[in-house]
């Protein structure tokens, strides 16, 4: 038992090294404290307990024979979860890993070799404070249950309630952890691959075959980063409430067939049919809803079907009635288990979210889908068995315009231009501007630089020359939607064209109503941002 002065405590010190020990047992001496043992045993640790009792463990980590992860789980089999006994590690293995895994496994306080002794006073001192205030807690608590005993039934329910909560407390915490796990894990592996094979590609000794092999890993590493950034982003707006919806009138065909075209080479490496199966008769459909959120959508769920489908077929279509629109998503993949069919749409869920999954993923791409559906008003369902497949679908209301017409207007670009043509770009960071600029490199372009938006609107203001300005959003002294809004007001037939990190809608119809003729989300590749230059009527070939 601790006495209110703290000093009587029984302090046990386990550390293999002797200097250790003398150093930890001259400090608890010099404060005052009269009751310490040590071992440089852990296991002699058991048998200490029972004869010492003691109210304090100072324990270091790494030991022979026993590790302290290992001293920490036999205490925990013989003592009563009732009981509480403050350790405090001590050791020189400062890994996160280490920490997580010794607080995990029962330890009160952890710190780092070399410490400092009045730090490691004062922890040890509160460390005990808290086991003295426990005990008074639990004295407080056997006089009062002596007093209330005609309430023990109330008291029994009572508790009933409590462990129920903290067992979903406890649920939340380790699928919290799994997720953060598995973000890291998601973040780390292609970040990896980009800094790994760029590396290897310094060397001027490799084969031209070798170097485009491993551009396209980096090219794939770069994309699953990307797919793993915009998905946390996505969530985070979703259960921040901050994601917004911007209905505008598009052709619906034409996403399907996007997002058909970006999983037909992965679909096709696993040698899967992938088909669009359209309504008869195949006229264009119209839809007025938010496209980008949409396309998420389509294009989440056909990446979870190509992600679970090793062989075989995913087809998609599209049924409407009245004014409701479904589009399913079909494969012959693996199937979901009946009993995790109702969790696969909660979020930071997967059917299995342990250190073994066979796939990648943050397992974020359903409950993005289920919440873009939702935010449209509509509603997702799925339709699965073991072995034999699953249909995702989804069922929206909107307004639904029918033609035969191509109303598409191709715009062809006339490449006869043999001029310079002026191109301002606006970007407060070097290496993007450098990036962009060696892009744009051509005899028929000559590149211009604002640092800010405020440079921007000047150069111009007093450069006629300039053709196109390719926009930043976020930068300092004056932002890019401020620039755009006084660029457009004495140069409005100026193109201006966004290009910024900011990737939600919101920030998008922001820039759009600012001026902008157009956006780019960063990052981009090469020949996206010439494409949609080019749609403006510069020439670069």
């Amino acid at each position: 038992m601790v006495d209110p002065s703290l000093k009587k405590a029984n302090i046990l010190i386990v550390d293999d090294q002797d200097a250790n020990i003398d150093i930890l047992e001259g400090l608890l001496e010099m404060q005052g404290y009269t009751s310490i043992k040590t071992t440089t045993d852990p296991r002699d640790v058991l048998q200490l307990f029972a004869s010492f009792e003691p109210d304090l463990i100072l324990l270091d980590l790494m030991m022979p024979h026993l590790s302290g992860f290992e001293v920490m789980e036999q205490l925990k089999s013989i003592i009563a979860p009732s009981t509480y006994l403050p350790i405090l590690v001590l050791t020189a293995d400062a890994t996160i890993e280490s920490r997580q895994r010794a607080l995990s496994e029962g330890a009160s306080d952890f710190l780092t070799k070399p410490f400092d002794l009045i730090e490691v006073g004062l922890r040890i001192r509160n460390l005990l404070l808290t086991s003295y205030l426990m005990q008074q807690v639990q004295n407080q608590n056997q006089i009062l249950e002596e007093k209330v005993k005609e309430r023990t039934s109330e008291l029994e329910r009572t508790n009933i309630e409590l462990n129920i909560a903290k067992e979903k407390a406890e649920a939340s915490d380790r699928l919290k952890s799994s997720f953060i796990n598995n973000i890291s894990h998601e973040i780390r592996t292609p970040l990896n691959g980009i800094l790994g094979f760029g590396q290897i590609l310094t060397d001027q000794e490799i084969e031209p075959e070798e170097k485009e092999e491993y551009l396209a890993m980096m090219d794939q590493s770069s994309e699953r980063l990307i797919n793993t950034v915009t998905n946390f982003m996505d969530i985070s707006l979703l259960t921040s409430g901050n994601q917004t919806v911007f209905k505008k009138e598009f052709v619906f065909n034409s996403i399907v067939n996007e997002a058909i075209e970006r999983f037909k080479i992965s679909a096709g490496e696993k040698k899967i049919t992938l088909t669009f199966d359209t309504p008869a008769p195949e006229n264009e459909i119209k839809l007025l809803t938010d496209q980008e959120l949409l396309s998420k959508v389509i294009c989440q769920l056909m990446d979870n079907a190509v992600k679970f489908t090793k062989q075989g077929t995913i087809n998609v279509g599209y049924e409407i009635s009245g004014d409701k629109l479904r589009f399913y998503v079909k494969d012959s993949g693996i199937g979901i288990a009946a009993e995790n069919k109702a969790r696969i749409f909660d979020s930071f869920m997967q059917e299995n979210i342990t250190n073994t999954r066979a796939y990648e993923g943050s397992g974020l791409g359903l409950p993005i889908a289920k919440g873009f559906i939702e935010l449209l008003d509509g509603n997702i369902e799925v339709e699965t068995e073991i072995g034999k497949g699953s249909t995702f679908s989804f069922t929206i209301p909107c307004v639904i315009n029918p033609s035969n017409e191509n109303q598409e207007i191709e715009t062809t670009v006339l490449k006869t231009a043999l001029r310079k043509q002026t191109i301002l770009i606006a970007e407060d960071d070097d290496i993007n501007f450098y990036y962009i600029s060696i892009v744009l490199k051509n005899d028929l372009v000559e590149i211009l630089h604002a640092f800010n938006g405020r440079e921007a609107v000047d150069m111009c203001n007093q450069l006629p020359e300039i053709e196109l300005v390719l926009m930043d959003l976020k930068m300092p002294q004056m932002d890019g939607f401020e620039a755009t809004s006084l660029i457009k007001a004495f140069r409005s037939d100026l193109p201006v064209i966004a290009v910024s990190a900011y990737s939600s809608s919101e920030d998008k119809l922001m820039a759009l109503q600012a001026g902008c003729d157009d956006f780019i989300t960063k990052p981009f590749k090469s020949e996206f941002l010439i494409a949609k230059i080019e749609q403006f009527g510069l020439v670069f070939s």
